[in-house]
């Protein structure tokens, strides 16, 4: 029977911008269907603007959140303390999200989208789908999942204590258990870099994401993330804009003190270097969520204007003036190239052994923060990168996520045909 109702789920800007490209496409598959948003915005990003990523629904579903990074410390696992936060906060949080989402109405024989699974809401989703008469459940896996696997085996291990603790909710609020794997490191340092892996399928189908230019070829499983391709004037301008996406960087907690003078004033430099390979052009920095006045300050902005209220996706997408795009390891490097804007990565243009960074971490930010179509995303020389030799044009990747992502919609029987791409007139392209 054919779908014409379609849910998507959105939690974090990576999602909105996921999922408008997928409803977009389907918008154009399928004009007569009806898409509804539901979403749940994570904390720090619910000042930010999100209309151009909502406008093609036909309805926004806002409910609440659950989260078990809110209360306790969830890092140290299993613990009373943690069982009493979970038992007394988290619980009657997830509670109330899940009646937000029983007053839903998904109507049978439609289809619900996913991506990521890093919190209880999403988890809660899927337990609500699989809950619908006829209403099938396609979850994303985090684009963001570590691609070597013999680096994954040597390089990262499971935390028993956190997995058995994420159990306990996910036996009552989810579809699936999961480990908790973490990047090995030193015990004094901390790192951000952990990965989920469910142990058995969370929903009905299941697809691993990848960003448009990660890789030449798919693995079977695959499939590239449905990102708006936005077609930018090649020819510069001093009116062209170029954007700085920053961090929390986590990686510099538990490293020796002066890692991180070293750090800063190593990408100070770096920020110059910036301004001088593009004079009289606009300069915006986007500052991370979880940033304060305090780390903005410690950075050398003298000229940028500090964009807080939208995410980088937005940007990339509103902004026909952006040109080029800069960050030490965001993904939203690879998200604006995938999207046609010239983006690249700064890391290797730090000395990480004078950091102190465990070879560990550089090596996952080696399998992460690179390109197979376009190695030069990834600056690795000053000379080169100023003398135009990292200079690059992302190429189009239209067709190839128009194909990747009917293939899949037409085996969660979304559609039954291969439609002809008219790559001109797809709208899903802005």
């Amino acid at each position: 029977m054919s779908k014409n109702t379609f849910y998507f789920f959105a939690d974090l800007s990576i999602d909105l911008a996921v999922m408008y490209g997928l409803a977009t496409l389907i918008r154009n598959l399928k004009p007569g269907a009806r898409l509804e948003l539901i979403c749940s915005l994570d904390k720090r990003i619910e000042s930010y603007d999100i209309s151009s990523l909502i406008e093609v629904y036909d309805r926004v579903h806002h409910i609440g959140a659950a989260s078990f990074y809110s209360y306790g410390n969830w890092r140290k696992g299993l613990t009373a303390r943690n069982i009493y936060s979970a038992i007394s906060k988290t619980f009657p949080d997830a509670r109330r999200t899940y009646e937000h989402l029983q007053k839903i109405n998904f109507v049978p024989n439609s289809v619900a989208f996913v991506h990521g699974a890093h919190n209880i809401t999403q988890w809660l989703f899927l337990k609500r789908i699989k809950s619908a008469p006829k209403v099938k459940s396609v979850f994303f896996l985090s684009a963001d999942s570590p691609y070597d696997n013999n680096l994954f085996k040597s390089d990262w291990f499971i935390n028993r204590s956190q997995s058995v603790y994420l159990n306990i909710h996910m036996h009552f609020f989810g579809t699936a258990y999961l480990d908790v794997h973490w990047i090995k490191t030193p015990d004094s340092i901390v790192t951000n870099h952990r990965h989920f892996v469910l142990r058995d399928k969370p929903a009905d189908f299941v697809f691993w994401p990848v960003f448009p230019l990660r890789f030449k070829t798919l693995q079977s499983d695959q499939i590239y993330l449905p990102l708006p391709f936005v077609n930018k004037p090649s020819n510069q301008s001093q009116y062209d804009t170029v954007l700085f996406v920053g961090g929390k960087y986590h990686f510099l907690q538990g490293l020796p003190r002066e890692s991180e003078t070293i750090f800063f004033k190593r990408l100070n430099t770096i920020i110059k270097l910036i301004k001088k390979k593009h004079p009289g052009q606009r300069l915006l920095y986007k500052s991370h969520p979880s940033q304060n006045e305090d780390d903005l300050r410690k950075m050398d902005l003298v000229g940028f204007e500090i964009e807080s209220y939208a995410s980088s996706e937005a940007i990339f997408i509103n902004d026909s003036s952006l040109r080029t795009v800069y960050s030490v390891f965001s993904t939203s490097v690879q998200a604006a190239a995938s999207m046609g804007i010239q983006s690249f990565y700064l890391y290797n243009l730090f000395d990480l052994d004078e950091l102190s960074l465990p070879k560990t971490v550089q090596r996952h930010w080696n399998d992460r923060c690179t390109s197979e179509i376009h190695p030069e995303m990834n600056i690795k020389s000053i000379d080169d990168w100023m003398n135009g030799k990292n200079d690059y044009e992302p190429q189009d990747v239209k067709e190839k996520v128009y194909s990747s992502i009917v293939r899949m919609l037409e085996e969660t029987g979304v559609v039954d045909f291969s439609p002809v791409m008219d790559v001109a007139n797809k709208s899903f392209f802005t």
